[in-house]
């Protein structure tokens, strides 16, 4: 089977961006040929990679799968202005440059955020006409409300509601419908009731296990050093990482030997980093911004690693990428998440569980694995290993949408 694959995001970019690579690799190891439109790479930083001139099209050939790229306006800011230029130039350039590009594909895998994506998958899909695969990333327009991309009153609503028809149209046409969180189901079933609830299927993002699998651990618990605990990624609002550093800090002066490392860098970062210098929280350091090539080597240093999401309805329908990274890395984990993603973290029996903007719940948490033994903590760890192996595997979850796409296609 030839599969297409339409996404702005692609290797080498990295974290979220980088699933579409992991997934087309899974397709061709199964034997099937992949063509790819996409971008010019620039997340997360919003800046064109090294190596890579923008130009009307550039086809290139990645561990054999041709990639053809599009212009875009490279952004990844706060700014609401960035962000609509952002995806609204590559979904332009991907439908009136990309002809060709997915051209004679049996089906079309499509990694649906941000919706824009819609003018250049009607463009290749001929309007569905080509069946293709809707695998449903983030919440449209829940995403732009929740990020305050979009204004109040009658011009956010306006755009709210267009955003509406759009998801509908491509829910509607697809010929299936991915999730990565089991609740988004129900969601789509009561926006869209014309969906056939056969045509949804489960379909979670595994880790980019290139990088993500189980290491040796440098750290010794003899407790002549601190426990350490370590978060790794965007520093936004939605992570809600005040209500953590103010655990850390209190456990911290009431004896308890804890450290948190945060690495990375988001739109958060200041106001956090001045809070812990203003509250002299010793117990805190900020890392910066670290190459994800380089984070494994930075968790094999700590004893345990962080999931951290304010609570909301609409956090609640997500899965943070960090879950089944840390859970294919074998490590132990703080979750202060809800919904689908607490759910995931309480099976897999890798976790200790706290209610986000809880402090007194994460202090407890947090305690509960640092007087742990090694053994447990190992067990969590192994736990959660075996969990996303049976769960999120790339070559498992790749085999679920080729299986739905083999039937959009009568198995050609």
């Amino acid at each position: 089977m030839k599969i297409g694959i339409l996404s702005q995001w692609f290797d080498p970019e990295t974290g979220p961006a980088a699933l579409p690579g992991v997934y087309a690799r899974e397709f061709v190891r199964a034997g099937h040929e992949v063509a790819v439109l996409t971008g010019f790479p620039n997340y997360p930083e919003g800046r064109i990679y090294d190596g890579y001139s923008q130009r009307p099209r550039l086809v290139e050939n990645l561990e054999g799968i041709t990639v053809t790229r599009v212009p875009l306006y490279p952004n990844h800011s706060r700014s609401a202005v960035g962000r609509v230029m952002n995806y609204s130039s590559f979904a332009a350039s991907a439908a009136a440059l990309g002809g060709g590009a997915l051209r004679d594909v049996d089906a079309i895998w499509v990694y649906n955020s941000p919706i824009t994506v819609h003018a250049p998958l009607m463009v290749h899909s001929r309007g569905g006409a080509v069946p293709y695969f809707l695998h449903v990333q983030d919440l449209w327009p829940e995403s732009l409300t929740e990020s305050g991309m979009i204004p109040g009153g009658r011009v956010g609503s306006a755009i709210g509601a267009a955003a509406s028809r759009v998801v509908r149209s491509m829910e509607r046409r697809a010929a299936a419908i991915g999730i990565i969180s089991p609740s988004v189901r129900e969601l789509i079933l009561s926006r869209n009731p014309g969906v056939d609830p056969g045509r949804i299927v489960f379909a979670p993002n595994p880790a980019n296990e290139e990088i993500f699998r189980p290491r040796a651990n440098d750290v010794i618990r003899d407790h002549a050093t601190p426990f350490t605990v370590l978060y790794a990624g965007a520093i936004g609002d939605v992570q809600g990482l005040e209500t953590v550093v103010e655990a850390v800090d209190s456990l911290a002066r009431s004896g308890v030997d804890v450290r948190l490392n945060i690495a990375g860098d988001g739109i958060a970062r200041d106001r956090l980093e001045a809070l812990v210098a203003d509250g002299g929280m010793s117990a805190i350091r900020f890392l910066g911004r670290v190459p994800q090539q380089q984070i494994p080597e930075l968790m094999s240093q700590a004893d345990a690693h962080l999931v951290s999401l304010a609570d909301s309805e609409f956090l609640r329908r997500t899965m943070p990428s960090k879950i089944p990274a840390l859970l294919a890395s074998q490590v132990p984990i703080v979750g202060v998440v809800a919904g689908d993603g607490a759910d995931v973290l309480r099976e897999s029996g890798a976790a200790v569980l706290a209610q986000p903007g809880n402090r007194d719940s994460v202090i407890s948490a947090i305690r509960s694995l640092a007087t742990a033994s090694a053994h447990d903590l190992a067990a969590h760890g192994e736990s959660g290993r075996r969990y996303y192996e049976s769960r999120f595997a790339a070559e498992a979850s790749a085999r679920t949408i080729i299986r739905a796409l083999e039937g959009m296609t009568g198995g050609n």
